[in-house]
């Protein structure tokens, strides 16, 4: 086995290990087809994400000698991924990731996979962990973005509708964490990690600045979304539930890859 493949086999044990508790439970909750069809409830962005690491790691296949540094950390990624626990499967890989970017040359296949393997980690480990440290202040901020633009009042991470009729109070709304913009702007963050490592484009700070802009762009949807729900409280079902959500989805994966795609420039796409 060579160290490119060995690095790979590890990725493939602690990735799906860290899917499996989501895909069993889906599939136990809904049933084969409704789970299949609702991607096991991840985000397709996360799939992909996997399968272009996986790819960027297995491409390479050099006759590299598998260090002694190599077999501990395999033998750690090993002991953490094989126990029941997703988080500590995803804490294995953001520990592999970390690792294999710091023996692979820059811009190399394996380090290009090695950061998209990282930047998986976000959306399924780290968005959630900061979501219960931070909770409370990351709901609070959105309320306060949503009543801002809408001119309302809100207390915490509440917030209030639109003045109603005359007689009539105002809504008020609680946002929740599945309603909340990190894991949006995570996924965003993945989304364009993928595609310029993917294309393999070279990095520079313009290409940070055009990372920011696909996250704000999702916080922009979610927002818009939310203050629409307290502009306009009759249509509530429509637009939290369907075709909200998934017009809300649809946008913000098309502005994402919109945005990627102008960040990396021709350039990476003449090298592809």
């Amino acid at each position: 086995m060579s160290r490119d493949q060995f690095f790979f086999a590890l990725f493939i044990l602690a990735a799906a290990n860290g899917l499996e508790v989501s895909v069993v439970g889906t599939v136990v909750a809904q049933g084969w087809s409704d789970a299949l069809l609702g991607l096991f409830n991840i985000s397709a962005v996360v799939w992909i994400a996997c399968f272009a690491a996986s790819v960027l790691l297995y491409g390479r296949r050099l006759d590299d000698v598998i260090t002694t540094p190599d077999r501990v950390i395999g033998l750690g990624v090993l002991a953490m991924a094989i126990l029941p626990s997703a988080r500590l499967s995803w804490l294995a890989l953001t520990a592999l990731s970390l690792y294999m970017l710091g023996v692979s040359p820059a811009r190399s296949l394996r380090g290009r996979g090695a950061l998209i393997a990282l930047a998986v980690t976000g959306p399924m480990l780290w968005g959630p962990a900061l979501m219960e440290v931070f909770g409370t202040a990351i709901l609070q901020a959105d309320a306060i973005l949503v009543s801002t633009l809408i001119g309302t009042d809100r207390v915490g991470n509440v917030f209030s509708g639109a003045v109603g009729s005359v007689g009539i109070s105002p809504h008020l709304y609680a946002i929740y964490p599945g309603c909340a913009s990190l894991h949006g702007m995570s996924i965003a963050v993945l989304a364009w990690i993928t595609i310029s490592n993917t294309l393999g484009g070279a990095w520079s700070a313009k290409h940070l600045a055009w990372a920011l802009v696909a996250a704000f762009s999702v916080l922009a949807v979610n927002v818009s979304r939310l203050s629409l729900i307290g502009v306009f409280p009759a249509h509530f079902d429509a637009i939290h539930g369907s075709p909200g959500s998934e017009i809300a989805a649809w946008l913000s994966l098309a502005l994402v890859v919109a945005v990627s795609l102008l960040g990396v420039g021709r350039e990476a796409f003449a090298r592809t």
